[in-house]
């Protein structure tokens, strides 16, 4: 893998050979996702008693979680190792996908790599604690106070640990987007100008993925899209700056 104006490599690998790493890449990332859902399954009861169902419990305790066939509970926990393998080994998924390009990038943007690995683990910290903290609640309280005594809610497990997990999970990968956009625009493949220009083809994307990547109701499409426009807001400045550098570094 070589980038124009990248140090020369005595060996540059072929196109094979990229799709050969890029196996091994995804292979490597998959062996790590099923040993972490392995020990997952040991923790899985502990996770959906304290931290998942405590939001429900904490705002509505009159609710009880049911399951609707026998294997539902089996097939909850499940859920819970996989979500949670997927979750905890994104750090590691993101160090794979940074070595697999390292050696098409500069010397100094090879240094950067550790910073941005760090930064791209806080970042999708914080969203998934804002999902889990602040916007879980909201969404909760919204759609469990729309029943009445003719339509009362019973709430399945399965369903609820999919609306909770893939909340928290799309919160924090969107919460990458000025990550990407500093990586982006430190290589000169992306300028504020440009993304400027197509804010309004951006806001547009942003809702279709909303809607793709949220359970599938109007609320909790609208709770992922307005702090991801914000973000959009935020990556902005954040290209004016790295583009910045960039422009300094170049001969």
């Amino acid at each position: 893998m070589k980038r124009l104006g990248a140090e020369s490599d005595p060996r540059e690998m072929t196109f094979l050979e990229h799709l050969e790493e890029m196996r091994w890449v995804i292979i490597r990332s998959g062996i790590v996702i099923v040993a972490l859902a392995f020990a997952s399954w040991f923790f899985s009861d502990w996770l959906m008693t304290h931290v998942l169902i405590r939001p429900l419990h904490v705002h509505f305790p009159e609710y009880e979680l049911i399951y609707l066939k026998p294997a539902g509970a089996f097939l909850a926990l499940m859920s819970i190792s996989l979500w949670t393998a997927v979750i905890v080994g994104l750090p590691y998924i993101a160090w794979e996908a940074w070595r697999f390009i390292a050696p098409g990038l500069f010397r100094n943007e090879r240094r950067l790599i550790p910073i941005v690995l760090g930064v791209t683990v806080f970042c999708f910290m914080v969203g998934a604690a804002l999902a889990y903290l602040v916007v879980l609640p909201i969404a909760l309280r919204f759609f469990l106070t729309l029943g009445s005594e003719l339509l009362r809610p019973q709430i399945e497990v399965k369903e609820y640990l999919s609306f909770t997990l893939r909340l928290i999970l799309a919160f924090g990968v969107v919460f990458e987007l000025p990550v990407i956009s500093f990586f982006l625009a430190r290589m000169g493949m992306l300028t504020a100008a440009t993304m400027r220009k197509g804010r309004s083809y951006a806001i547009f994307g942003i809702a279709v993925l909303s809607a793709f990547i949220t359970p599938p109701d109007p609320a909790s499409m609208m709770f992922l899209m307005l702090p991801l426009v914000l973000l959009y807001e935020v990556s902005i400045w954040v290209a004016v700056i790295a583009g910045r550098r960039h422009r300094e570094s170049l001969p």
